[in-house]
């Protein structure tokens, strides 16, 4: 193989091992675009299904805190003003704050009981 050949062949194979590295490099990013879109749209869809729970005026379905939250944030100009949803989505928020707190706490006094009889 003369030089002329062998540079040829480095030189198309760094080539290729770059755009390599620059496919990879924008599939990541998009790839955390797409789950940072994900995240954002999270709390609109868990806030949304609280909406629709709360339409009869009782919320029965259980929530993750932060859709009782943006569910308030987001509330439309009407059902803010002329509903009980605020209220009704507060109350039920409050009461997911204290199972939560309850449910931390029992496990922690389970925890320390078993430690302290050890």
């Amino acid at each position: 193989m003369d030089s002329s050949v062998r540079l040829r062949l480095v030189v198309g194979i760094a080539a290729l091992a770059i755009l390599s590295v620059a496919a990879l490099a924008v599939i990541r990013a998009t790839q955390k675009t797409h789950r940072a879109q994900e995240a954002r749209a999270a709390p609109t869809r868990c806030s949304a299904r609280l909406l629709a729970d709360w339409s009869d005026s009782l919320i029965e379905g259980r929530y993750p805190i932060r859709c009782y939250r943006h569910a308030l944030k987001s509330l439309p100009a009407d059902l803010r003003i002329y509903s009980t949803a605020p209220d009704d989505i507060a109350q039920a928020l409050s009461q997911q704050i204290a199972q939560t707190h309850t449910a931390q706490g029992r496990d922690a006094r389970t925890l320390m009981g078993r430690a302290a009889s050890k």
